[in-house]
């Protein structure tokens, strides 16, 4: 099942860490965790990663037992296998969404991406980032400018769909 995390939320970020989920991400959530229906919580794996990464990543749990499942069917001992175990597995937190549809992100994580009062959610489809907005801004004006250096002013992003045909 491909996930359907999509547009862009902001919300405030309490002193325990507490956010709120944008309501279209936890039906997503919900749909990711065959237990939810039973529980009312449904969980989540967020991966902090590298060292350097500004953002969590947020999947889905079936979503992420995939990845896992992908990362075992690399070769055993394999370069690719051992950083995408300790990038993607070993950093990692599986979390629930609560009660009252917010996820409690620990200092830790808060602290890993200089995360203060206000969290930006940027959906990317089977998953969803979270950013401090300063950060997320910064980022994308640079992958914009990126982008339009590469491919030209009027770049048109359903171009890169052309790959996919023949």
């Amino acid at each position: 099942m491909v996930g359907m995390f999509i547009g862009e939320h902001t919300f405030k970020v309490d002193g325990k860490g507490r956010v709120s989920i944008p309501a279209d991400f936890r039906r997503e959530l919900e749909l990711g965790d065959p237990l939810a229906s039973e529980t009312g919580r449904p969980r989540m794996v967020i991966v902090y990663g590298p060292e350097k990464q500004q953002h969590l990543t947020v999947y889905t749990y079936e979503g992420y037992k995939a990845l896992a499942g992908d990362i075992a069917r690399l070769p055993r001992g394999s370069q690719k296998r051992k950083i995408m175990e300790r990038m993607i597995l070993n950093r990692a937190r599986p979390t629930e969404v609560d009660n009252d549809g917010r996820l409690v992100l620990p200092q830790m994580l808060r602290d890993k991406i200089g995360l203060e009062n206000t969290a930006y959610f940027a959906g990317l489809g089977e998953t969803f980032e979270i950013w401090k907005p300063e950060v997320h801004e910064a980022q994308d004006e640079a992958l914009d400018d990126r982008i339009f250096e590469e491919f030209g002013e009027d770049f048109d992003p359903l171009s890169l769909l052309d790959d996919l045909e023949g």
